[in-house]
């Protein structure tokens, strides 16, 4: 029965039109690329508020956020130099819902950076962000569709 349940959201995670996946493309990667090279010229504070600003609904002066931002920053400073970063995956829910994970080399340490973005009809936006140094989850739901 399990095996049916994931073989039913694999299909309806990969079964877009290819249209679909154009337009939220057209409109998120910009955002994306736009976001890494702003990590990679080590405007690590910018990158970040103006992810969120391409949101209007997100409080960049919110607590959570600022908190999210001080981490961010902190990873930026710690990990040494930003080297490179790579897809991992991306997923997209009709015309709805897009989502991107990425590797971020960086020269100690690697993280994920995890984007979601919404259409609510009208706009395409940045839904949830966030970042963290835990792929082993990933990669363990990755095999468990050879193992079982």
């Amino acid at each position: 029965m399990k095996y049916i349940l994931y073989f039913s959201i694999l299909i309806a995670l990969g079964c877009n039109s290819q249209s679909s996946k154009s337009r939220i493309e057209s409109k998120t990667m910009p955002i994306i690329d736009s976001f890494f090279n702003r990590v990679s010229n080590k405007e690590y504070s910018n990158a970040f508020d103006e992810l969120l600003k391409s949101n209007p609904d997100i409080n960049i002066e919110d607590s959570l956020t600022v908190e999210s931002k001080k981490n961010f920053l902190y990873i930026n400073n710690v990990a040494g130099v930003f080297i490179e970063y790579h897809l991992l995956k991306k997923r997209f829910i009709s015309e709805d819902i897009a989502v991107y994970t990425y590797l971020a080399k960086y020269e100690k340490k690697y993280f994920r950076f995890f984007f979601m973005f919404y259409n609510n009809g009208k706009i395409i936006q940045l839904y949830k962000f966030r970042f963290d140094d835990d792929l082993a989850s990933e990669l363990e739901a990755s095999l468990q569709y050879y193992t079982n």
